[in-house]
């Protein structure tokens, strides 16, 4: 990450902290996994940071409603937390766990 404040975040700090933010959203599974792990990305530009992540929803949660809990949730613990903006969180639901 940048060192424009005089700091620099390494990216698997980021990583692991949206990780652990998604996750104590209710209605969160998983987050996707891919071939090297967890699937969470994001990318910098000048404007601010895009996230991109894919989860698995519980059966039974209003898809919209997590997802905008986790928009609203990325958006304003990122920027409190480091200072950064953030300028998009893009997430794809990609599956939906049945209750076993």
């Amino acid at each position: 990450m940048k060192e424009e404040k005089g700091y620099k975040v390494d990216k698997k700090v980021m990583i692991d902290f949206i990780k652990k933010s998604v996750e104590e959203v209710e209605g969160v599974f998983s987050i996707k996994k891919g071939l090297w792990g967890r699937k969470v990305k994001f990318k910098e530009s000048d404007e601010g940071i895009e996230v991109f992540l894919g989860l698995v929803i519980r059966r039974g949660n209003s898809v919209p409603q997590v997802v905008e809990e986790i928009q609203r949730k990325l958006i304003r613990e990122i920027e409190e937390t480091f200072g950064i903006s953030v300028k998009k969180v893009d997430v794809q639901i990609k599956g939906i766990e049945s209750p076993k």
